[in-house]
């Protein structure tokens, strides 16, 4: 999998890269948490003024319920234009673009998430599956045209399809509508080059 994971991100970056005319370089994007691992690094590149396409490795460590694993990640973000702007007492100006939508298909190379299911679920209600998808909120804290920070909010496929089949479950068991059950979050930065 790691070979063909190679081979698909180089030929995202050709076809981008060769193809848009538009496109403002590329851009390193190391993140923790949110989805994506321990961390997460990927080389992205924007087209089309504000769409961002990215593709990425992340390390999981071993936890209870799962084995130590890679991630591999393709990523769409769409960046909204609207932007606040304010200075830090050192003088240093900070753009901050709050309004960032993304979606991203996330594979395991463990096809076993979970070894053992409670017993509360009725069979075949879940297949463990190393394939998901991801959403994601941003808000992007921009200190130089080259470098940002981003607090990152995720939303994982299975999560969001619960949240809609047993709102009420939700809502009875967790904060903010229910949504603090199925959202984590993470941060990182990203440099243009």
């Amino acid at each position: 999998m790691f070979k063909d994971s190679i081979v698909l991100i180089v030929l995202l970056y050709v076809v981008l890269g060769a193809n848009s005319s538009e496109a403002r370089g590329y851009n390193l994007d190391i993140q923790s948490g949110s989805l994506m691992g321990l961390v997460h690094v990927s080389i992205g590149t924007a087209f089309w003024q504000r769409h961002n396409l990215s593709a990425g490795i992340g390390y999981v460590p071993k936890l209870d319920y799962h084995a130590e694993m890679a991630l591999y990640s393709f990523r769409y973000r769409y960046q909204h234009p609207k932007f606040w702007q304010f200075t830090l007492p050192s003088d240093q100006q900070v753009t901050v673009l709050p309004f960032n939508v993304g979606v991203s298909l996330l594979l395991g190379d463990d096809e076993s998430l979970y070894f053992d299911l409670p017993d509360r679920y009725p069979d075949n209600y879940y297949t463990p599956t190393g394939k998901r998808i991801v959403f994601n909120y941003q808000t992007i804290f921009m200190f130089t045209p080259e470098l940002e920070f981003y607090i990152d909010f995720s939303v994982l496929d299975v999560g969001l399809i619960g949240y809609i089949r047993e709102p009420d479950f939700y809502y009875d068991n967790y904060d903010f509508l229910g949504l603090d059950g199925i959202t984590t979050w993470g941060f990182g930065m990203r440099y243009q080059f």
